[in-house]
Order: structure tokens, then sequence, then C-alpha cells
């Protein structure tokens, strides 16, 4: 929070639509918009309206609850995100030890999908 020259405290700004996309995750092959902010929405435990106002920037200031609810679930997407790339290294780490030769392209895949992973791991 910062303050304003009258004293009164000031919420920082928040990005809604970065931490819907962080909840939703990445479009799937069959996925359209409306599906993927109603995948945000659930994971998010608001409703589908709520979150494609706040994606497209129709509300810019939610109820707390509301706002609470998304970055507790951005917050846990991130972590999960930030999780399963460092398993992903450590994969990679172990084949590249085992037979670096042999699983070549495996560990190309894994470093890349870790930082795939790792975008979504922005601060």
């Amino acid at each position: 929070m910062s303050e304003s020259s009258d004293g009164k405290k000031m919420s920082t700004a928040v990005d809604w639509s970065d931490r819907i996309a962080d909840i939703a995750g990445p479009y799937r092959p069959f996925d359209t918009r409306e599906s993927w902010l109603a995948r945000a929405a659930t994971k998010a435990g608001i409703t589908f309206r709520q979150c494609k106002a706040l994606f497209y920037g129709e509300a810019k200031r939610p109820k707390q609850q509301v706002a609470e609810k998304i970055i507790g679930a951005s917050e846990r997407a991130r972590r999960e995100a930030s999780d399963l790339a460092s398993r992903f290294e450590t994969l990679a780490g172990a084949m590249n030890a085992s037979d670096a030769d042999f699983y070549g392209k495996d560990i190309t895949a894994l470093i890349h999908a870790a930082r795939s992973l790792r975008g979504l791991d922005r601060t």
C-alpha cells in the first residue's frame, strides 16, 4: 500500500487480466475465450460474469471477497507452476547425468516446458 498526499491509504493497482490468465492457464486446443474464462472463474470460485468483467476491464474494483479469491487462486497457480517447473528441471538434470546423448531430446523438452512454466511465475 502507498500513501496519497492527503495521508489516505491507496491500494496498489492489480492487473486483473494477468491474474485471471494465471488461473486459467494456457489455451487448450479446443478452448474458446469463454471456456478459458469459465475455467478461471471455476478455479477461483467466482462467477463467469465477475471474471469476464475484470478480465476485460469493465470492472476496475471488485468486491474484497472476489479480489481475495482471485489473488489466492492466482498465487496457487503460480506456486503450482513453479513446483512443476522445478520437478521438470530436476528430472532433466537426472537424465542428463544418466545419459545425455540418449535423453537429449527429452531433456530439451523438459527444459523448454520448465521455462514456459516459469513464465507463469512472474512477479
